[in-house]
């Protein structure tokens, strides 16, 4: 009998899922705004309501798999800090899926889902060793070692958005300041470009908002800088250097060459792939230089929800097709 399972990734903004065959085809997609401030039992029910309609595409699920934003305590049960879901925090994931559906439940940091996902099917299929970075809202991290996730000694390795770029720098939603998400996530970006304009810069962001800067988001400064908008493509090279800063700082600690750029903010590529790369090869070591490869996502926002139901597949050991290592730390 074909076994079934869920992929689940749960952002701040939306929870997408998707229904995958213990051959790790995807057959069926869904989303539901996760609607964070509207607490946790509201988050929580728009949860299940998702799982219920992917589960009504299948005879039986058999697992399912969960990427959320955020440091999860070290059994992977319970969301104990995200910068992004705070009205999540806290909250027993896990017990509260398993025990509404009676099936198993497998959770995960999103980034590290989404390297599980591109190490499954997509960009790092090949690859043995890399950095899969996840720019959105926030900035997440993933990291596969010699074919493996490789998650530390609590859990939480690859938090590559809170690495401290600027000491003393911008405030972060962590509550820290200086970290690498305040300067090249998709919220940073949107920030810097308000603040640019409210200073008098002249853009054509002032057009595209329609005069009000709340309204400019990542996607509309990377429309700009695409149409040569001077100021839009000033962002992008700001952002771009501060990332630069962090892929280097990863490569001279672990001699990795290989990055994998994902999330919305990745649609810009195009834009500031070149001043990224430009940038990186100015901070490493000249043995290094040349080996830097910077690729966009293959399965782009739905890396995450691949990830996870790969999660669940190898968890449930339904499945030993393309089997990517084990968590280690």
């Amino acid at each position: 009998m074909q076994n079934y399972v869920l992929g689940i990734d749960i952002g701040g903004t939306i929870i997408k899922g998707a229904l995958f065959n213990s051959e790790g085809q995807l057959l069926e997609t869904s989303s539901i705004g996760t609607q964070e401030s509207q607490g946790k039992e509201k988050i929580l029910g728009n949860l299940l309501s998702l799982v219920n309609s992917l589960q009504k595409k299948a005879k039986k699920v058999s697992a399912i798999g969960i990427g959320v934003a955020g440091i999860l305590d070290v059994g992977k049960e319970v969301l104990l800090q995200s910068p992004n879901l705070k009205n999540l925090e806290n909250a027993h994931i896990k017990n509260f899926l398993a025990e509404a559906l009676r099936i198993p439940v497998y959770l995960e940091n999103d980034a590290n889902a989404a390297a599980l996902g591109e190490k499954w099917a997509g960009a790092g299929k090949n690859i043995e060793n890399f950095l899969c970075i996840t720019l959105g809202t926030g900035i997440g991290g993933g990291l596969i070692l010699h074919n493996e996730l490789w998650s530390g000694e609590n859990g939480k390795a690859g938090e590559f958005g809170h690495m401290i770029v600027a000491h003393r720098g911008v405030p972060c939603a962590c509550g820290k300041n200086g970290c690498l998400e305040a300067y090249s996530s998709g919220e940073a970006i949107s920030r810097m470009a308000r603040k640019t304009l409210q200073s008098g810069a002249c853009s054509s962001l002032k057009n595209l908002s329609g005069g009000d800067f709340n309204n400019i988001d990542a996607e509309m400064v990377c429309r700009a800088a695409r149409n040569g908008d001077t100021v839009a493509i000033e962002i992008y090279k700001q952002a771009a250097a501060y990332l630069a800063v962090g892929i280097a700082n990863v490569n001279n600690l672990l001699d990795i060459h290989y990055v994998i750029l994902g999330g919305g903010v990745s649609k810009a590529f195009d834009v500031f792939a070149p001043f990224l790369l430009e940038e990186i090869k100015k901070q490493v070591f000249i043995i290094s230089r040349e080996r830097i490869v910077v690729v966009p996502s293959a399965l782009g926002s739905a890396a995450g929800i691949y990830g996870a139901g790969y999660l669940a597949l190898q968890r449930a050991g339904l499945s030993e097709k393309n089997c990517v290592g084990t968590p280690h730390g």
